[in-house]
């Protein structure tokens, strides 16, 4: 990550009467970054937050480094905050008549309203354990609502845990607010990892009995059931989500940032929902008559002893060479939607699995021959199989024994690739499945299946 510096020539958004005295006022910014586009849009947004209009950008963002404020008592003292907080914003306002003022005067900075992180936390958590059954013939029978796992806990959880503990993602706000808002990963118990109250027990054992009870061969319907596991909590995580922000926006003020952004996230958020609904409804539909050769995928096979477990999807945007194949920003279109997870086979063998209901060959079928061109061009499979995963799937558990022998620095740019691909303010690159975290894995694997025309 890069630090850049930006300034705003900004006047008070909302009346005070010390805002009277001004006649001016210049934001300056030091932000910790991907690119000078991500620091941009994080600076206006966090100034905005504080209840300044943004007049003019007067300084565009540069690349700096701590030499650069050597000579500058409060640019280092900020760019120091920078690094710890990954942003840090100096006011400085001139007043209308200086003849009056004989000496600085510091006003504190009080913005007008701040997200309640702990009544954020309290819905969210709530929303969480609000159970219901996505089986497509749900009902008065679905009394018993259970924490249904979207990894396979027996052969894929178990085979890498130690203790019966794995690393994934920390779901705590504390532990991103001490990393300067990173992602890190942190120990838990096999029996809560990827669980999530989207079955009744009843329909839970029926339904994924050939993935739970037996290893992959793999069969349409096994493959089928994968998908349909990762696509039903993707949607429950997702109807989650929708009703938390639904909340938020009730009580946050009208032509507020937060309420930009919260809106912003809201609506990109009802996009994604209708889609799963709609994918959901084909899956359903085939689900019902038994169509398990409704289902296409691309297995690959591993002899090496996994030390990763994951289950997700994701909207194929850009290929494995940067070319675009949806825009995810088209509200107006449908979106083709792909299934990704690791799936434990029989003899110790273990296999990524990518799966797509028929109904979103025409982009993901693009997608796997972009895949298959870098196979032809004998790049390194395991890198981009890896870098996919990291990127696109925040459901994933880490083997213990392998993450703690894992050098700082590989650490260190896992946690970055999975921050900027979730960050508000970052865009998705075109490029960002043909580089990154080279080298970490060492994956090979031994053979192909599909089933793709």
């Amino acid at each position: 990550m890069k630090t850049y510096y930006l300034t705003f020539q900004v006047l008070p958004a909302i009346y005070n009467q010390q805002h009277d005295l001004l006649q001016g006022a210049l934001a300056s910014c030091w932000i910790v970054a991907e690119d000078s586009q991500s620091a941009y849009a994080k600076a206006k947004f966090f100034v905005s937050k504080d209840d300044w209009e943004i007049n003019q950008l007067k300084s565009s963002p540069v690349e700096v480094t701590k030499e650069n404020f050597l000579e500058k008592e409060i640019g280092l003292e900020q760019y120091i905050k920078a690094q710890e907080d990954g942003i840090a914003i100096f006011y400085t306002a001139w007043a209308r008549d200086a003849s009056t003022i004989t000496e600085p005067t510091t006003l504190p900075v009080l913005p007008s309203f701040r997200i309640n992180l702990h009544e954020y936390i309290r819905k969210q958590k709530k929303l969480s354990q609000n159970g219901r059954c996505l089986h497509y013939d749900n009902g008065v029978g679905c009394n018993k609502i259970i924490n249904a796992h979207s990894i396979q806990k027996n052969r894929s959880l178990s085979a890498i845990a130690v203790d019966g503990k794995v690393y994934e993602i920390s779901k705590n706000i504390g532990d991103l607010k001490n990393n300067k808002g990173k992602f890190i990963y942190k120990k838990n118990g096999i029996n809560k990892v990827s669980t999530f109250l989207g079955f009744c027990k009843k329909h839970d054992n029926e339904l994924f009995e050939a993935i739970d009870n037996w290893p992959l061969l793999p069969t349409n319907q096994q493959v089928f059931l994968y998908a349909y596991r990762s696509l039903c909590r993707e949607f429950f995580v997702k109807e989650n989500a929708y009703d938390l922000f639904d909340s938020q926006l009730s009580g946050t003020p009208d032509k507020h940032a937060v309420r930009d952004l919260l809106e912003t996230t809201k609506l990109g958020t009802t996009f994604a929902l209708e889609n799963l609904k709609a994918q959901k409804f084909e899956y359903d539909s085939s689900l019902c008559k038994k169509f398990y050769t409704d289902i296409k995928y691309v297995l690959f096979i591993s002899k090496q002893k996994p030390f990763l477990a994951f289950s997700g999807l994701f909207y194929p945007d850009f290929d494995f060479m940067g070319n675009q194949l949806q825009d995810l920003g088209d509200f107006k279109k449908s979106l083709a939607l792909i299934t990704i997870c690791s799936a434990p086979m029989a003899n110790n063998e273990w296999g990524f699995l990518f799966a797509w209901h028929k109904s979103s060959s025409n982009v993901c079928v693009a997608f796997m021959r972009s895949l298959a061109t870098i196979i032809h061009d004998k790049k390194n499979l395991g890198d981009f199989l890896f870098r996919l995963a990291v990127s696109n799937c925040e459901n994933i558990a880490i083997s213990p024994e392998w993450w703690e022998k894992l050098p700082a620095e590989h650490k260190e740019q896992i946690s970055t690739k999975v921050t900027s691909m979730i960050d508000l303010f970052e865009p998705i690159k075109p490029t960002y499945l043909m580089n990154g975290l080279e080298g970490i894995v060492q994956w090979s694997f031994e053979e192909v299946i599909c089933n793709m025309e």
